[in-house]
């Protein structure tokens, strides 16, 4: 299990912008690539990260995001992470992310919603 990937996801939810860019950093491997449906291109650059990260914070004032689901197979896992609103909304997504060998994130790939398993 990745405690980084944890620590990643749960610093979307600080409201404190210090502690929020520490808490990214500490947690990704020094040169990373991350990417979702809301990136216009990959991000790779911890400012870049981190401001992202803010912006979640900013448009959406009491919202977090956590970790709902881990699974590993050799260094690769699947997350299902919850985003939830401060009114209570939830929209989940799936992550696979890939760690270096300190067991931090070093590719994370982000999906909306859970797949259609039809």
């Amino acid at each position: 299990m990745s405690d980084a990937i944890i620590q990643f996801f749960a610093a979307w939810g600080m409201e404190d912008a210090e502690a929020r860019a520490t808490s990214i950093r500490d947690s990704v491997a020094p040169a990373f690539h991350y990417l979702d449906p809301r990136t216009p291109e990959p991000i790779s650059s911890f400012d870049d990260l981190v401001a992202y990260v803010a912006m979640y914070t900013q448009f959406a004032p009491g919202a977090s995001a956590e970790v709902r689901n881990l699974s590993e197979t050799s260094g690769h896992f699947r997350a299902t992470v919850a985003f939830c609103m401060a009114d209570g909304q939830v929209q989940m997504g799936q992550y696979f992310i890939e760690c270096d060998t300190d067991n931090r994130p070093l590719r994370l790939i982000g999906f909306a919603g859970l797949g259609d398993p039809a």
